[in-house]
């Protein structure tokens, strides 16, 4: 079983794994079956075609014209693909899309990235493209909030903000002239990551929401049986709102854009405060956003975070897109059918998985 699971070459990561291989080799009759019913299913990629370096493109007319997209080039009169991938058409323009490939950044983007060196009042940042972000002195917060001229003193301090090896999530404001992206953490949701594990997905596979910080619902994920019996409280013991934190559990789930996925316990990133904590938030809420304080976390919480953090691990193996609403269901289908998490990269739950995804494709008429 072991040898019918083709995994992807070794990264950065190991967290990064590749779809599953169903075309050579003795495959189990299950995974064949599954997958072979899923591309057929409503909604799937089946009727796209597949190119490889150096096949040609058909169904395209030279003598009526059309627009040579990414990803080809013409020779001979003929159209050829230059990367492996999928052909796209829109109108007259024909590209090929890689199946994998590097992040491409847009403006807006949720990003995670890791500081890889400090030099010249900014921090550079791998997030996965085709070079080193920037993160700019004068865009993150400075301890306390203070807005004023970075000097010296503080470019000395750039260390107790972030330091290299620390994984650091913020948004893609801007470009530069060399196509180097500059980033901000302009914001206190954003900010170092501690307490948790980082997943590294394909940036294709992460899907464009909403809102990108997740806390993961407990009901939706583990079956809610803590939520159930915090739930039973009277009202006077429990706030309206603090009964509505109860609901979210207590791990969270940040989709960056370029792939990195951090899953890990919940923090002020997905934090749901009041009017009155708004207003109540001073220079002390600043520096223990910054400030490196060890947190305990119990042995259930690491559970649930492993198990949501394969979760998403399963759905890259499967090549289905991530958003929280399917990393939820993986996580409470692994509860309900008894499966570890440790035990949820087996080939018998990456099948099982395969076929309930199946058969909600063909009950749904399309995914």
């Amino acid at each position: 079983e072991g040898d019918s699971v083709a995994r992807a070459p070794r990264g950065r990561g190991r967290q990064a794994m590749g779809p599953i291989e169903i075309s050579g080799g003795e495959v189990p009759s299950g995974l064949r079956r599954a997958s072979t019913t899923l591309k057929n299913a409503p909604g799937s990629s089946g009727d796209a075609a597949f190119v490889t370096p150096g096949d040609t493109i058909e169904g395209v007319d030279v003598d009526d014209g059309f627009l040579r997209g990414h990803g080809t080039r013409v020779a001979d009169g003929r159209l050829l693909a230059t990367v492996c991938g999928t052909v796209e058409r829109v109108n007259k323009l024909v590209s090929v899309r890689p199946l994998r490939t590097r992040y491409v950044p847009e403006t807006g983007d949720v990003v995670l990235g890791r500081v890889v060196d400090i030099a010249g009042k900014r921090w550079k940042l791998d997030i996965g493209g085709r070079q080193d972000a920037v993160l700019q002195l004068g865009a993150v917060h400075l301890p306390g909030g203070a807005q004023r001229r970075r000097n010296a003193v503080d470019e000395l301090n750039m260390r107790s903000l972030y330091k290299e090896n620390d994984l650091i999530s913020c948004e893609v404001q801007s470009f530069y002239a060399d196509g180097a992206v500059a980033l901000h953490t302009r914001s206190l949701k954003y900010g170092r990551l501690a307490d948790g594990q980082l997943v590294r997905v394909p940036p294709t596979l992460v899907k464009r929401v909403k809102r990108h910080f997740h806390a993961i619902d407990a009901a939706n994920a583990f079956g809610g049986d803590d939520v159930n019996a915090e739930t039973t409280m009277s009202g006077n013991e429990m706030s309206d709102n603090k009964r509505k934190r109860e609901h979210t559990g207590d791990v969270e789930v940040l989709l960056g854009c370029n792939g990195f996925v951090w899953v890990g316990a919940r923090s002020a990133a997905t934090g749901e405060l009041n009017d009155d904590e708004l207003n109540a938030r001073d220079e002390d809420d600043v520096k223990k956003k910054t400030k490196r304080v060890q947190r305990v976390v119990s042995r259930a919480q690491r559970e649930r975070v492993c198990r949501v953090a394969n979760a998403v691990r399963v759905l890259s193996a499967l090549f289905l897109a991530i958003h929280p609403p399917a990393i939820e269901d993986v996580s409470l289908c692994s509860v309900l059918w008894g499966t570890s998490p440790k035990d949820m990269l087996s080939h018998a739950f990456l099948v099982r998985t395969l076929e309930r995804e199946t058969e909600r494709r063909l009950a749904k008429g399309g995914a």
